[in-house]
C-alpha cells in the first residue's frame, strides 16, 4: 500500500472519504466527493472493493474478498476492512484534516480514531443499523453507539428529515440534510428523450436499478409479475446484492425479464430513462421503510418517468402530491392488478407531471442543501494554512 502526496497539500483541506463499497457503485458518495472538490478540497477515497479490481483513481482500496448485503456473515473480512481503515488513517494522518465517514460500519472505527487524531468528522448517515439488523439486543446496542458517534461528529448528513426520527436524533445543531438527488451533469433531462430513444413496443417497460435485496423491496415479486402479465409488461433490472444469482436464473427462463448486472451511475440513469415506469417499492413488512428516503422519487421527477411504489411510505406521499405515480398495497396480488390496469399513455402523462414538479420544486434543491452543509463545515474550509500540517 502506497501513500501518494496530494496536490497542493498546504492550500487545500484534505478529506478522507471512507465507504465500504467502491465509489463507482455509490452515486451519492461520488457526488459528495465532487462537491468537496468543486469547493477546493482535496478528496482521497478509502474504499473496500470486496475483491473486485480497483479503479486506478479509487484512492486507498482494501481488496479483502467479501460479498454484498451479507451483514455480519463475513465477520473476518469485515474486521480486516476495519483494520485497513485504522491503518490508512494513521499512516496518512498528516495529509488530511477531515474524515467523511459513511454509516456505522466505517464510523465505528473512523470516528473514535479521528477524535484521537484531532480531525474534523462528517458522519454521512445512509441507513440506520436498526434498518439493517432489525430488532434485538445487538441492534439496540449498536444503535446507541451510532447515535453517540453522530453526536460527536462535527456535521452529520441525512438524506431526508424523516430519517432523524428513525435515528432518534433530537439535538439538531450539527445536522445537515443533503438529499440523494440525481446528477444533472450526467443525466439526460429532456422530457421525451427516453421514449424516443428506444423502439416502441406493446409492453410496458418497467425498470429497477439498485440494491438487490432478497426481501421487503418487492423484487421478490418481479418474476411472478412477469409470468402473470407476459404480454403487458417487461422488467429490466440492474444492480448488485443478495439475489443476483436468482435473477440470473429467472431471466433465463422468463422471457419478459432481463437482468443486466452491475452498472455504473451513467448507465443506470440511461436505463431508467428508457423506462415507462420506475419500480420502487419499500414494503412495510420492514418497519424501517416507514422512514424510506425519497431517492427514487427524485430520480423519477428529474427523468420524467412514472413511479410504481406501495402506499404508506414517504416516497408514496411525495408521488401522490405530484400525481406522478401508481400505488399498490404491498401485496403481490395488488401489484399485478395495479400494473395490469396501467398503459403507456398513463405512464407518459404521469411522467410529464413528474418532470414539471422537478422543474418547479426540486431542480436546485441539492445546490441549496450543499450550501447549507458547507456553511456548517465552515470551520474546516480550504485555504487554511495549517489545516493539513498538524495532526
Amino acid at each position: 500500500m502506497t501513500f501518494p502526496t496530494p496536490a497542493n497539500p498546504f492550500t487545500a483541506v484534505g478529506v478522507l472519504l471512507i465507504r465500504s463499497i467502491p465509489l463507482r457503485r455509490d452515486s451519492r458518495s461520488t457526488k459528495m466527493a465532487t462537491a468537496y472538490r468543486d469547493r477546493g478540497y482535496h478528496v482521497t477515497p478509502v474504499t473496500w472493493s470486496r475483491g473486485e479490481a480497483a479503479d486506478a483513481d479509487e484512492g486507498y482500496v482494501c481488496t479483502v474478498r467479501a460479498g454484498y448485503g451479507d451483514q455480519l456473515k463475513s465477520l473476518s473480512a469485515r474486521l480486516k476492512w476495519m483494520a485497513f481503515i485504522a491503518l490508512t488513517m494513521i499512516k496518512t494522518r498528516k495529509r488530511y484534516r477531515v474524515i467523511h465517514t459513511v454509516d456505522l460500519d466505517t464510523a465505528i472505527v473512523s470516528v473514535p480514531l479521528a477524535l484521537i487524531l484531532r480531525k474534523k468528522v462528517v458522519y454521512d448517515a445512509f441507513d440506520s443499523i436498526s434498518a439493517i439488523l432489525g430488532a434485538g439486543h445487538l441492534s439496540t446496542i449498536l444503535k446507541k453507539i451510532e447515535r453517540f458517534l453522530i453526536a460527536r461528529s462535527d456535521v452529520a448528513i441525512f438524506p431526508d428529515p424523516v430519517r432523524l426520527d428513525q435515528y432518534g436524533i433530537c439535538k439538531r445543531d450539527n445536522v445537515a440534510i443533503v438529499s440523494n438527488i440525481p446528477d444533472t451533469d450526467i443525466a439526460p433531462v429532456a422530457m421525451d428523450t427516453g421514449h424516443a430513444a428506444r423502439p416502441d413496443n406493446h409492453r410496458l417497460r418497467c425498470v429497477y436499478v439498485g440494491t438487490l435485496e432478497a426481501h421487503h423491496r418487492g423484487l421478490e415479486y418481479i418474476a411472478e409479475i412477469c409470468r402473470a402479465l407476459p404480454d403487458h409488461i417487461e422488467f429490466v433490472i440492474g444492480g448488485t446484492g443478495q439475489i443476483e444469482r436468482q435473477l440470473i436464473k429467472e431471466s433465463e427462463c422468463v422471457e419478459n425479464l432481463s437482468y443486466l448486472g452491475r452498472m455504473d451511475y451513467a448507465d443506470a440513469i440511461a436505463l431508467m430513462k428508457s423506462a415507462d415506469l420506475l419500480f420502487a417499492p419499500y414494503l412495510l413488512s420492514a418497519p424501517a421503510h416507514r422512514f424510506a428516503s425519497p431517492n427514487k422519487v427524485f430520480e423519477h421527477y428529474m427523468l420524467g418517468r412514472a413511479l410504481f411504489t406501495n402506499s404508506g411510505i414517504p416516497p408514496a406521499t411525495m408521488a401522490k402530491q405530484s400525481a406522478s405515480g401508481f400505488f399498490f398495497d404491498g401485496t403481490l396480488k395488488s401489484a399485478i392488478a395495479t400494473l395490469s390496469a396501467i398503459d403507456k399513455a398513463d405512464c407518459k402523462d404521469a411522467g410529464q407531471r413528474a418532470r414539471r414538479f422537478w422543474d418547479n420544486h426540486y431542480s436546485n434543491l441539492r445546490a441549496r442543501q450543499l450550501d447549507g452543509f458547507f456553511a456548517k463545515a465552515a470551520g474546516f474550509e480550504p485555504n487554511t494554512p495549517t489545516s493539513i500540517a498538524h495532526g
